[in-house]
């Protein structure tokens, strides 16, 4: 996992701690993506980690629609494919410094 994204994601953890519950990490193939999750309620964060021209890191993040994503992956939608369908809203963009918040 990017040394960026790994910060951001035990950063988060430990919220989610704070908040009562534990999350749950998964590393994705994708050295630069992985996933935040609470178990208890099935809600799914994916958290990106992209860089600029200029070299500065960006942390974005993305609440999973569940259902959406079942469908798309059904149908055959790949990962890109599905980041791609906006219109679709299986990934739903929100501020990186509240995934916590989203997981409770």
């Amino acid at each position: 996992m990017n040394y960026h994204l790994k910060k951001h994601v035990l950063n988060q953890k430990g919220k989610c701690i704070k908040l009562g519950f534990h999350a749950v990490v998964t590393d994705t193939p994708i050295d630069t993506v992985a996933l935040l999750s609470n178990p208890s309620n099935d809600r799914v964060i994916l958290l990106s980690f992209q860089s600029n021209i200029l070299g500065n890191p960006k942390i974005y993040a993305y609440l999973v629609n569940n259902k959406r994503y079942d469908w798309a992956r059904d149908e055959g939608f790949s990962l890109n494919q599905m980041l791609e369908l906006k219109q679709e809203k299986v990934f739903i963009e929100i501020d990186p410094s509240k995934v916590a918040e989203y997981l409770l």
